[in-house]
């Protein structure tokens, strides 16, 4: 059996909404990913910078490396100040 032009069209048009739904699902799941890997770095910075913790004890609580927990700093420490010059450019009150 095969399928009319319209029977084709409505499976074409059924498959691209579902690969356009699952595409957006995969941005917001990315993105949640981002902004969780972003407050965790931040926690783990805020707790050395306060002085609560030295970096030797948090590498200790968290298992990862010195060397991989400080490039982690310097990457948050850039996205933070990229997000606040973000967040001052954006608002135009």
């Amino acid at each position: 059996m095969t399928k009319s032009d319209a029977e084709k069209a409505a499976e074409t048009k059924r498959v691209q909404q579902a690969q356009k739904r699952l595409a957006a699902a995969k941005v917001t799941r990315d993105q949640r990913k981002d902004d969780a890997d972003f407050e965790f770095w931040s926690d783990v910075a805020a707790a050395i910078d306060s002085g609560e913790l030295k970096q030797t004890e948090v590498c200790e609580a968290i298992g990862y490396k010195r060397e991989y927990v400080r490039r982690q700093l310097i990457e948050v420490r850039a996205q933070a100040e990229a997000r606040a010059k973000n967040d001052t450019s954006t608002s135009t009150d």
